[in-house]
């Protein structure tokens, strides 16, 4: 299982964060912790999509980058 950190953009309120988190959530990401105030989305991703994740954040009007992959 790999840890995966976005560096998310466009989040301005917690409920941002929440549909982020649902998002990746969505998608597969486990153990989502969604940082508003870092700009930032940590999770685990085992069997889930990374594209699909970073297409769906685009899609709600979070674009979001891959800052580190570890594991």
């Amino acid at each position: 299982m790999k840890k995966v950190i976005l560096k998310v953009r466009g989040m301005s309120c917690v409920g941002c964060t929440a549909k982020v988190r649902k998002a990746i959530e969505k998608e597969g990401g486990r153990e989502v912790k969604v940082s508003l105030e870092e700009g930032k989305a940590e999770f685990f991703l085992e069997n889930g999509n990374l594209q699909n994740i970073l297409r769906s954040l685009e899609m709600l009007g979070y674009p979001a980058d891959v800052e580190q992959i570890i594991g």
